[in-house]
């Protein structure tokens, strides 16, 4: 009876020492999982930074592009109003001088 006793103590020992193997081998686990996720987070922050910095680099030079362009659609209006004026100042003025004397 003591020998069945012995070994039950046995058991319910190897049992507790697995269990509490278990727990370590759980928490060593969680605590790799936990490292690798975060190392997967800092990873997707950098490329996501670096995608970020070249979308902003790209939109950077497409607005310098937009700019360019529409001041040198600016400048050929202008052109275009002041040869108009140019070309017309006489007849302008004749017309003005018209309007006045009409009163």
């Amino acid at each position: 009876m003591n020998q069945v006793i012995k070994e039950l103590y046995d058991i319910e020992t190897q049992a507790r020492e697995t269990m509490e193997n278990a727990g370590l081998s759980k928490q060593k686990m969680q605590e790799e999982k936990k490292r690798q996720l975060e190392e997967i987070n800092v990873g997707l922050a950098a490329e996501l930074e670096g995608r970020m910095t070249t979308l902003q680099a790209q939109l950077e030079e497409q607005v310098k592009e937009d700019i360019r362009r529409l001041v040198a659609n600016n400048q050929q209006q202008m052109e275009k109003l002041n040869e108009t004026y140019q070309d017309n100042l006489s007849s302008y003025a004749q017309e003005i001088v018209r309007k006045i004397t009409e009163v």
